[in-house]
């Protein structure tokens, strides 16, 4: 082998063990940052596990309660807007036309809850359209 052949085999072979030690001391780093961020990955995926079990629980006990709050509201609507004269009258027409106004109440009242399904319906939609 020549002088120059082996000045050329010298240089590569010191090139690659500096190379080498490079890696070394990035793999280095590397293992030191994810032994930092591995703990707080665990953190945080434990409370993004544990905001989504709320989420749900929430949002369950919000569907189950919408119907009764309709329903409350209904009946205090039909408490502060009474229909006067009804209880004092005895004509038969003006107990009909309460009974048929009550009958108006009760179906806007149903109509109502309806909407409001929809509306969650429709935001939820939204919602769902909005994370793709």
């Amino acid at each position: 082998m020549n002088p120059i052949d082996r000045i050329r085999h010298r240089v590569r072979a010191l090139a690659r063990r500096e190379a080498a030690a490079a890696a070394a001391e990035v793999r280095t780093d590397l293992d030191l940052l994810r032994a930092e961020l591995t703990p707080k990955l665990d953190d945080l995926t434990h409370s993004v596990t544990r905001l989504t079990e709320s989420l749900d629980w929430l949002g369950s006990e919000h569907r189950r309660i919408a119907p009764q709050v309709a329903a409350v509201e209904s009946r205090l609507a039909t408490v502060e807007h009474p229909i006067p004269g009804v209880r004092t009258s005895d004509d038969p027409t003006v107990n009909a036309m309460a009974a048929l106004v009550g009958e108006i109440r009760e179906e806007h009242a149903r109509v109502r809850a309806r909407l409001s399904l929809i509306s969650r319906y429709e935001e939820r939609l939204s919602r769902l359209e909005n994370t793709d």
